[in-house]
C-alpha cells in the first residue's frame, strides 16, 4: 500500500522576534474545521515538542500568516493571522501579531500582490514601498508597512544594519504603523471598559487593572500584585503553576468585563488568545519607560510582541491608566516610548494630535521598526 503525500507551496519567515509559515489563501483549505486541522497538522500540534511539524514548541514559533489580494480600496492585501496552540487542539484567528505582520509586506511584494508603486516612509539609505495590510478576522482595521525594496527589481531588500532586541544579527528596517488599529479588539474604543482603572478580586485579593485596545487588546496589572518584582525570567514564571493559574483567572475576568467570553471560566474556549495579559513594573534600565512581562496562550512571552508594545505605548497616553501611573514621567515628553522586556527594549514611535469626543488621544503615529528574513520557500 502506498501513500502519496500532498505538498503545499509555503514560505517560512522570521518577522521580528517570531516566525511563521506563510501561505497564499488559495493554496490551503477554506476557513473552517478543515483549515484548522491542516494548520495543526502542519505545525505538529497538539504536542509540547511539536516534533512532527514545523512548530518550535513556543507560542512565538507556532504561528501562521495567510495572505490574499484585498478587495478593499484602502488595502493591498488581507492578512489572516493564525495562532496555533502548542498543547491544545485549537487555532485562534482573533488576534493579530505585530512581529509577524512585519513579514507580510515583504511576502506580498515578492509574491506580486502589491500592484501599485507607492513610496513609503523612512529609512535613510533605502527606497521603501508602502504596503497596506487589512486584517479581516481580527482588528478589521488596516495597518501600513514601509518595506525596503531594490530600485532595480522592486523586491524586498533583506540585508541591513538595523538590530532588534531578542533577535541575533541585523536586517533592513521595516516600519510598521498601527495608528489606525485602535478599538479593533472589541470595537469600544481605546478604553473599552470606560474607566482607566478597574478593580477585580484575584485569589481573595483586590487588584487594579487597565484594559487598552490598540493593535492588541491587553489587560494590564501591576506585577507586584501577582507576587513578582517584574524582572523575572520567563522560564521561572512559566514554571510557577500557581502564578499561571492566577494569571489565567485574571485573563478570564478581564475578558468577561469587555464581552470576550460568556463567563470568566470559559475564556480559553471562547477567546483563547485575547485579551493578552501584561504584568508591568517600573523599568530597571535608564533608557526604558516601563517594564513588562507579556502573556500569550497562558504563558510568558520570551520577549515582547510588537503589537503588545504598541498597545502599551498607546495606554501610556490614557490619563490615569496603570501604564501612565507606573511609567517614568519623561515618557510624556518623548516621541519614542521604550518598553523593557526579557530580551531588551522595544521602542515605539508615538505622537498625538489632540483628543477625540471620548477624551482619548488621536495618534499621528503609533509605529515600530522590525526586521524580517526568509528562512525557506518551497
Amino acid at each position: 500500500m502506498t501513500s502519496i503525500q500532498i505538498t503545499v507551496p509555503a514560505a517560512y519567515l522570521r518577522g521580528g522576534t517570531s516566525k511563521a509559515l506563510f501561505f497564499h489563501e488559495r493554496d490551503i483549505p477554506p476557513y473552517g474545521p478543515d483549515r484548522d486541522r491542516f494548520l495543526m497538522r502542519v505545525m505538529g500540534s497538539p504536542d509540547h515538542m511539536q516534533i512532527d511539524g514545523m512548530g518550535g514548541t513556543y507560542p512565538v514559533t507556532s504561528k501562521v500568516a495567510i495572505v490574499r489580494p484585498s478587495d478593499r480600496e484602502d488595502a493591498d492585501v488581507d492578512f489572516i493571522f493564525a495562532q496555533v496552540s502548542v498543547n491544545e487542539s485549537f487555532v485562534d484567528y482573533d488576534a493579530t501579531c505585530g512581529n509577524i505582520s512585519a513579514g507580510v509586506g515583504p511576502f506580498a511584494i515578492n509574491e506580486g500582490l502589491v500592484k501599485e508603486r507607492r513610496l513609503g516612509k523612512m529609512a535613510e539609505g533605502y527606497t521603501t514601498q508602502e504596503v497596506r495590510i487589512y486584517q479581516p478576522l481580527s482588528t478589521q482595521k488596516a495597518l501600513m508597512a514601509h518595506v525596503p525594496i531594490s530600485e532595480k527589481t522592486g523586491r524586498f531588500v533583506e540585508k541591513g544594519e538595523y538590530r532588534i532586541a531578542g533577535c541575533p544579527g541585523s536586517g533592513s528596517p521595516i516600519l510598521m504603523d498601527y495608528r489606525e488599529t485602535t478599538g479593533g479588539g472589541v470595537h469600544k474604543g481605546l478604553m473599552p471598559t470606560g474607566q482607566p482603572v478597574n478593580e477585580m478580586d484575584i485569589d481573595g485579593h483586590t487588584i487594579e487593572y487597565t484594559i487598552c485596545d490598540a493593535a492588541h487588546i491587553i489587560a494590564f496589572a501591576r506585577a507586584v500584585d501577582f507576587g513578582l518584582q517584574g524582572n523575572e525570567h520567563p522560564r521561572a514564571i512559566n514554571e510557577d503553576k500557581g502564578l499561571l493559574k492566577r494569571v489565567r483567572e485574571f485573563r478570564g475576568k478581564a475578558a468577561h468585563s469587555v464581552g470576550l467570553c460568556r463567563e470568566p471560566s470559559t475564556v480559553d474556549e471562547d477567546s483563547p488568545i485575547l485579551p493578552m495579559i501584561a504584568l508591568i513594573s517600573e523599568p530597571s534600565q535608564e533608557d526604558a519607560h516601563i517594564q513588562s512581562r507579556l502573556f500569550l496562550d497562558n504563558a510568558c512571552h520570551s520577549a515582547m510582541a510588537g503589537a503588545g508594545a504598541t498597545c502599551t505605548a498607546a495606554c501610556s497616553r490614557m490619563p490615569g491608566s496603570l501604564v501612565a501611573q507606573l511609567m517614568s514621567q519623561s515618557a510624556l515628553k518623548d516621541k519614542v516610548f521604550n518598553v523593557q522586556h526579557p530580551s531588551g527594549v522595544l521602542p515605539i514611535s508615538i505622537d498625538t494630535e489632540g483628543s477625540g469626543d471620548d477624551g482619548m488621544p488621536i495618534f499621528k503615529t503609533l509605529s515600530f521598526v522590525r526586521t524580517a528574513r526568509y528562512l525557506f520557500k518551497g
